[in-house]
């Protein structure tokens, strides 16, 4: 086979480039949306004689329930940092306070945590940061992909003491009152990647038709070979929804294709999820579509905060295809050619 010189190799490169389409880069991996879970309110004893004495009684807002550990709101949404909790996190339900014919409804809770440590609440057709949070002796720790946040410190606000006030015709609610403690539990609704890897393992088909070609594949720093061959690329971050799996995943390191003078690097891999499973290469200054993913045969696992996507098999595009034909002066590269499976090993935020 003739091997074609650098300054060939440099212009295929640029072939490449305008060959492939541009992709954007994946999106940071801070904070994740949050698709569901619980916050259980547990009022403090005090509270709850002080609220007996003046007649006032104390029930949930459905779908919100009491039970032993206090009053349970479901969360509907929001989007939190699973590493520290802050965030914002939204609720169904609510609380009810009714003394003789006087009755105020609260619901729909959103509690806002490290921005202005509140929770709003819906008053009627009104909205009021009724009550503060202290996050001074709270604890977050993980169930699995779930952030969990305990001792939460719930206090009325001047405002929600001043509408209480109003609403009872009294002047015991004081600002600073404690209310009780809660503890939030979230479920993810994107899974936010912050370290694992990518592994590629070559289809001993393709290995066969480039070693024929004299065509060598080694992995570009910092991508590594392991046992049996297969290259690993780190994952530096990514987010997928938590149910359908769209979104993006990015890599450091990259592919080598040599022969003879002539090299290739493709680095810092994107998995695109959505709208058609792909794989983007940087490429010189540009982002171009590599690898489509064929994921009919996808294998999920979830083990505590590992995810694990497998069977995940990698095609060339017609565009890179023709690129690296061009490169390497042949015609044996189609598009559509099995390059190997891949497998995800993430770890979640």
């Amino acid at each position: 086979m003739h091997v074609p010189s650098r300054g060939r190799a440099a212009a295929a490169a640029g072939g490449l480039l305008l060959a492939l389409a541009g992709a954007p880069a994946a999106a940071s991996a801070a904070t994740a949306d949050v698709a569901g879970g619980t916050t259980t309110l547990k009022l403090a004893p005090g509270t709850a004689k002080a609220l007996k004495a003046l007649g006032v009684a104390v029930s949930p807002l459905r779908p919100a329930k009491a039970g032993k550990a206090g009053v349970s709101f479901p969360v509907t949404g929001g989007s939190v940092d699973a590493a520290s909790g802050a965030g914002t996190i939204e609720h169904r339900g609510g609380l009810r306070l009714r003394a003789g014919g006087t009755t105020v409804d609260l619901r729909n809770f959103v509690i806002n945590a490290g921005s202005t440590n509140t929770i709003g609440v819906r008053v009627g057709k009104a909205q009021l940061h009724a009550f503060r949070i202290g996050l001074d002796d709270a604890k977050v720790s993980r169930r699995g992909i779930q952030t969990v946040v305990g001792n939460v410190k719930v206090t009325l606000s001047a405002r929600g003491a001043a509408a209480l006030n109003k609403a009872f015709g009294v002047k015991a609610f004081k600002r600073g009152l404690r209310i009780g403690t809660a503890s939030v539990r979230v479920r993810p609704g994107e899974l936010a990647f912050t370290g694992g890897s990518t592994s590629l393992a070559l289809d001993s088909g393709a290995a066969q038709a480039l070693t024929g070609l004299g065509v060598s594949v080694a992995p570009a720093a910092p991508a590594s070979a392991g046992d049996g061959g297969a290259i690993a690329f780190p994952i530096t971050e990514g987010k997928l929804n938590a149910r359908t799996l769209a979104g993006s995943i990015s890599h450091s390191g990259g592919l080598t294709f040599s022969a003879g003078a002539t090299s290739v690097t493709v680095r810092d891999f994107v998995i695109e999820t959505s709208p058609t499973p792909k794989l983007t290469a940087a490429l010189g200054g540009a982002r171009v579509d590599l690898l489509t993913l064929d994921i009919g045969g996808l294998d999920r696992k979830v083990d505590g905060r590992d995810v694990t996507l497998g069977r995940v098999v990698v095609k060339l595009t017609a565009g890179a295809a023709s690129a690296l034909n061009q490169a390497f002066d042949t015609t044996a590269l189609a598009e559509g050619l099995t390059i190997g499976t891949a497998t995800v090993r993430a770890r979640v935020a």
